[in-house]
């Protein structure tokens, strides 16, 4: 039986994680996602949260077939409209404010 390894990527609070995970070929990526789930409880937040899925940067479905040495990724949902983050930082250098405030 061929195995692979894949590195899965989620954000917990302000902090990036990843966690390698060998699984039995042929492996889907919701295959990647319940082993993390097993394997990783704290990620369990994360993986309700999530927006979408994806691999190597690009949004695909749980049955996609992964690869060895893939990375499955998890997206969080924008907390913040990237035109209106834009216009407000435009409005900030405009008034002499160059920096941002500080997310909380």
């Amino acid at each position: 039986m061929t195995t692979l390894s894949v590195s899965v990527a989620w954000q917990q609070g302000n902090v990036a994680q990843e966690q390698v995970l060998w699984l039995n070929a042929p492996a889907t990526l919701g295959d990647a996602l319940e082993q993390l789930r097993q394997q990783q409880p704290a990620a369990a937040d994360a993986l309700a949260a999530a927006a979408a899925f994806g691999v190597w940067g690009k949004v695909r479905p749980t049955d996609q077939l992964l690869r060895d040495g893939d990375r499955v990724e998890i997206y969080q949902p924008l907390r913040t409209d990237p035109k209106e983050a834009r216009r407000e930082n435009a409005g900030r250098a405009r008034s002499g404010r160059s920096k941002p405030p500080p997310r909380p």
